[in-house]
């Protein structure tokens, strides 16, 4: 189906969906329990439900943290700022600008929700890898050693096997680790903690100290703000951040802005291939 096409993204545990018609539906991303009338189905494959039927979506299995349900068709719902998606925090976007209830009731298009599409198979290269262990590929910068942190600080920085900490959300991912020395002693005007500067921009995957904690921003966290930000996560390794759970490794690897544009260029690529295969 089309590139805006809605569909839903299921965070560690799906809900129960009955199906008033028939339609045509695939699970991606993390694997999760999936049954369909009590009967297991599996990720990657095109299921035809029929009308009445109940698709039973449990919890994530062991690795990652969100699956994705995609119908034909896409889910019906209204454009909000070109986009169907859901803002929780700004309660706008998606089905009534919320996280879905019992009871809630999804329209489908009728007329595209069951066409006939034909079988295809995925190469395991176009799927995502996921596991418990994580290499995030990261620009250095914009702030460092020696005017932020010290040498020690940045050194530990990529040397440590970060944990994720169970308050993570869309908003951000929050990072257990080892304290920093910090180069200053304090934010000055800015502040009394040494993380705090006068308001500059966050990136989408920024790592951004508050205080010694740092948090990964995710696709929901705010885009302006008063705090150090030592690396970004290239673009091509986004997704990854959709993927983590409390308990995960984290380590952070710099590389070259030359080499992040060449890693997403050859991730498009990839894309474009799983489009002419779904074609």
């Amino acid at each position: 189906h089309s590139d805006d096409a809605a569909g839903l993204e299921l965070t560690l545990q799906g809900p129960t969906l009955k199906f008033g018609c028939a339609a045509k539906i695939i699970l991606t991303g993390a694997t999760i329990d999936a049954k369909l009338d009590g009967k297991p189905i599996a990720s990657y494959e095109i299921i035809s439900v029929a009308a009445g039927q109940q698709l039973q979506l449990g919890r994530i299995v062991d690795q990652g943290a969100r699956a994705y349900l995609s119908v034909a068709g896409g889910i019906q719902c209204p454009d909000y700022l070109n986009s169907k998606s859901t803002f929780t925090l700004g309660q706008f976007g998606g089905h009534n600008g919320r996280a879905l209830r019992a009871g809630d009731v999804l329209a489908l298009n009728p007329d595209t929700c069951n066409v006939n599409i034909a079988a295809v198979e995925i190469a395991a290269e176009l799927k995502p890898h996921i596991s418990n262990q994580w290499e995030f590929r990261v620009i250095y910068g914009p702030h460092g050693a020696p005017d932020f942190f010290t040498d020690k600080d940045i050194t530990t920085f990529f040397a440590t096997d970060w944990e994720v900490h169970y308050n993570s959300s869309r908003t951000g991912v929050r990072l257990i680790g080892p304290k920093p020395e910090w180069a200053p002693t304090s934010g000055g005007e800015a502040g009394m903690h040494p993380s705090n500067i006068h308001d500059n921009a966050y990136a989408f995957g920024t790592v951004d100290f508050t205080g010694d904690m740092p948090v990964i921003l995710g696709p929901d966290g705010p885009s302006l703000g008063g705090f150090v930000c030592p690396a970004t996560v290239i673009s091509a390794d986004l997704w990854k951040l959709g993927q983590v759970r409390a308990g995960d490794k984290i380590r952070f690897l710099p590389i070259t802005i030359d080499d992040a544009v060449a890693i997403e260029r050859a991730q498009n690529k990839s894309l474009q291939l799983l489009e002419k295969t779904n074609h």
